[in-house]
């Protein structure tokens, strides 16, 4: 059966007055505030103001719902909060609160049945008055009023105003929530416009570099102008076709990577085989550029079970990449080292380096850190790592700037079924 409730006593009109209008002022500041911790606080600053308490708070319950993961306060200067030290738990008549969902009220918190006791330094606390505040029909958290002013304990009257509080204070912050939500959604649409924007802004720029390249080249083959320039033009027409089919071809795979229709097909490959192919089709370019191709393979290498198709890609890209960054007669090594679990192919070059910084910045789409320079697609080194982990592996590059890189791919001897 429902408690009997006191008779209201008769406010003078010029005091209701005065609290309709602050209440009404208080909802304007309640409903004015667009993020989550701003409504908190000002729905307890209200609520202490309107009801007229020394000091309230604002418990928002745990994703448990019997306890406090935050809690509001007004009243309690910031010294004073950090003398308490931790937050309350949601016992005595808090988690008294919590559990009834309904307004409580105590004339003296130390003469109630459900009383908990105060932590060391917190002040003094008689008359109680405390409701919850609820969101699509579920308790958010639950508004807080202690110590009356100019009365022994809160009537009637309070306890209405603190109920009217805590429901407008369930709007404000269901309305905070989808504007802070909104606001997040916004920012990824627009940074995910951003990455489309540059995405194709640089797949035009490197597809115009290269059909440039082969254009201008094919001209120079037509014309014939002597046998020794047709030799270098025909050259020049094969390597740049072979970079826009690359390009297109990581292209292609970066698509069907991020949505995930990519699967590695299992076979049982020689790893030192993989390598010595590798470096075999860079020979003509090493050649030209007067580098020196090297791989350290262990003696009796174990059969690798992957896709051999992508694990060449793979090697191809990073090999490529230390060949385009070494300098004129420099080394490109690639070295084989396994243990009981694991093979892990290391390349290593002797080009410019990469600062610590960017490290991981080189494998997101065209991303480069020194964009002065014009190497690259920017689609080798994501499309690698990307590749590494459908084999189950991974890819990083350690590197010290001035003394070059080292591209480490770290594959299971087996992939798991």
């Amino acid at each position: 059966m429902a408690a009997k409730r006191s008779p209201r006593p008769v406010a003078q009109p010029r005091g209701l007055e005065d609290r309709f209008r602050r209440l009404v002022a208080a909802s304007e500041a309640i409903y004015s505030q667009h993020t989550l911790p701003a409504v908190l606080q000002e729905v307890v600053d209200a609520a202490r103001s309107v009801v007229g308490a020394r000091y309230a708070a604002l418990g928002v319950l745990a994703p448990d719902g019997g306890s406090l993961d935050n809690f509001v306060t007004s009243g309690i200067d910031a010294a004073l909060r950090e003398r308490i030290g931790d937050l309350p738990h949601g016992h005595g008549l808090l988690g008294l609160v919590i559990r009834e969902r309904k307004p409580i009220r105590a004339a003296d918190i130390a003469r109630h049945p459900q009383r908990y006791g105060f932590p060391p330094h917190h002040p003094a606390m008689h008359s109680f008055l405390g409701v919850p505040i609820t969101t699509g029909g579920m308790v958010f958290g639950n508004l807080y009023l202690t110590e009356k002013l100019d009365a022994g304990e809160f009537d009637d009257e309070d306890e209405d105003i603190a109920v009217l509080l805590a429901s407008q204070a369930a709007v404000a912050v269901e309305n905070a929530r989808l504007s802070e939500e909104s606001a997040d959604l916004l920012g990824q649409v627009r940074a995910m416009q951003r990455q489309r924007d540059l995405f194709f802004a640089m797949m035009n720029h490197e597809l115009r570099n290269a059909l440039t390249g082969v254009y201008g080249w094919a001209e120079r083959l037509v014309r014939k102008k002597s046998p020794e320039a047709a030799e270098q033009a025909a050259q020049e027409v094969y390597e740049g076709t072979e970079r826009t089919i690359t390009l297109l071809n990581n292209f292609l795979d970066l698509s069907r990577l991020d949505a995930g229709r990519l699967q590695a097909v299992r076979r049982e490959v020689d790893p030192a085989a993989v390598v010595r192919r590798v470096l075999t089709g860079f020979e003509p370019v090493a050649e030209q550029k007067q580098l020196t191709l090297s791989a350290h393979l262990p003696d009796d290498p174990p059969v690798l079970e992957t896709d051999p198709v992508r694990l060449q890609q793979i090697l191809v890209n990073l090999v490529s990449n230390a060949v385009r960054h070494s300098p004129v007669g420099g080394r490109v090594e690639v070295g084989v080292r396994v243990d009981t679990t694991a093979i892990e192919f290391a390349v290593r070059d002797e080009g410019p380096g990469i600062p610590v910084e960017v490290q991981e910045l080189i494998f997101e789409p065209f991303e480069r850190f020194d964009t002065s320079s014009g190497l690259g697609t920017g689609l080798g080194l994501p499309v690698s790592r990307r590749l590494a982990e459908v084999l189950r592996g991974r890819l990083w590059v350690s590197s010290v700037p001035g003394k070059g890189a080292v591209f480490t791919l770290a594959l299971p001897l087996a992939l798991p079924e």
